[in-house]
């Protein structure tokens, strides 16, 4: 599929505020989920070990719900109106957690609740991405609205005094404030008939059912990438799940909050420019400094004497996540055909964030418990290096890509 021109193009006037806003709304919900559900659950009187099931059968349904809920999205032509429904599911979902008796009740409405909330990203950058094909834009400058909203988010709710809260009403009260502000959010997208006609001009092409659209998504550059990208989250679960307990067991830092700050803020330019980023060096090579910064981020906790030299390798969070997500939803966005872009980003974010979330924390926690934490860091950063190596090697730039590929 050759690189559409309108996606070097800006966004027409007022659709760019229109989408950050979008994005801003989008991950207020996930600053209430994210830090503060396991919190809700020990409130509800369930143990450690119970949380923990519960959680991971959380994290199950960023495997299995988001490729559906993609499909959904691209045969009926109606990413908003799907996208909507996923809102409205995920807010009574989260609440039943406030009544919810017994470890099977709680695992039942974790898998609903990630059968709503689990899609809700992928599917906004499918709609993003499909528009920027079609209309121009730059994802990195709405994008980073994300971030920004996730930090003021977490200050606001911390200022609040939701962490230190002893019932578990105030944090269902966030998220279903937080909830209702992302659906009204949704009424700034774009609206999709525009879709709905694209969707039924294809219709031959997909009355054969799901898997003719599968075939269309997973040609060979999507599967040598995902591998790609699966094995680089997979490795920056060492970070996502464990960097609290090596602060406090390695280096003695029992209150980290300022330490994991430093991650978020530094990613904040590389997304801003990564479209000028990637005009410069490519989507492929910015990608690839993300994976190298993982596998220097990651030796260097491991090998770190002192805090004093954790601090700057933070700041390559930047690389980690601001280099390896702008650049990774890019690339599949122009690999695949754009009639398909929830289902490709949706089935991306499943085999990457969801299969190397659970079996990277998985394995992670069995090499920190048995070996440490340092030969956790040092083991997962190698594992970086030879994904580079990898990529390098079996992951073709889009410009040899829009050479093999006709145009869709």
């Amino acid at each position: 599929m050759a690189i559409s021109p309108r996606s070097s193009a800006p966004f027409p006037p007022g659709m760019g505020r229109r989408f950050l806003l979008v994005y801003m709304a989008l991950f207020v919900p996930f600053a209430v989920a994210t830090p503060y559900l396991q919190k809700l659950l020990a409130l509800r009187g369930f143990r450690d070990d119970q949380i923990g099931l519960i959680l991971g059968c959380f994290e199950l349904m960023a495997v299995a719900a988001p490729p559906l809920w993609g499909i959904l999205s691209d045969r009926w032509g109606r990413p908003r109106l799907v996208l909507a429904i996923g809102v409205c599911g995920m807010i009574p979902a989260f609440l039943l957690f406030g009544v919810v008796q017994g470890t099977a009740a709680a695992i039942a409405v974790a898998l609903l609740f990630g059968a709503f909330y689990r899609p809700l990203i992928p599917l906004t950058d499918g709609i993003t991405f499909r528009f920027i094909h079609d209309h121009g834009g730059d994802y990195g400058k709405v994008r980073i609205g994300g971030s920004l909203a996730f930090m003021i988010s977490c200050l606001i709710l911390e200022r609040v005094g939701i962490g230190t809260s002893k019932t578990p009403g105030i944090i269902l009260l966030a998220l279903a404030v937080a909830g209702v502000v992302h659906l009204a959010s949704l009424l700034l997208l774009p609206a999709s008939g525009g879709m709905r006609r694209e969707a039924r001009a294809v219709a031959p092409e997909h009355q054969r059912g799901p898997r003719v659209s599968l075939k269309s998504v997973c040609t060979r550059p999507f599967l040598a990438f995902t591998l790609c990208a699966f094995l680089g989250r997979f490795t920056m679960m060492s970070y996502y799940g464990f960097f609290t307990l090596y602060l406090a067991k390695v280096h003695g830092i029992e209150k980290a909050g300022l330490i994991w700050l430093l991650g978020p803020l530094s990613e904040i330019p590389v997304i801003y420019f990564s479209r000028a980023i990637m005009n410069r060096i490519g989507v492929r090579n910015l990608f690839a400094l993300g994976i190298l910064g993982c596998a220097v981020r990651f030796i260097g906790f491991g090998i770190a004497p002192g805090i004093w030299m954790v601090i700057p390798l933070q700041l390559l969070h930047s690389l980690t996540f601001g280099a390896y997500h702008c650049s990774s939803v890019t690339y599949v966005s122009h690999i695949v055909p754009r009639h398909l872009q929830s289902t490709a980003q949706t089935l991306f974010a499943a085999v990457t964030v969801g299969g190397g979330g659970i079996l990277g924390g998985a394995l992670g926690g069995l090499i920190a418990q048995t070996y440490g934490f340092r030969i956790l860091y040092v083991s997962f950063g190698g594992l970086a290096a030879a994904t580079l190596v990898l990529l390098l090697l079996s992951v073709p730039t889009l410009e040899h890509q829009e050479e093999r590929c006709p145009r869709s």
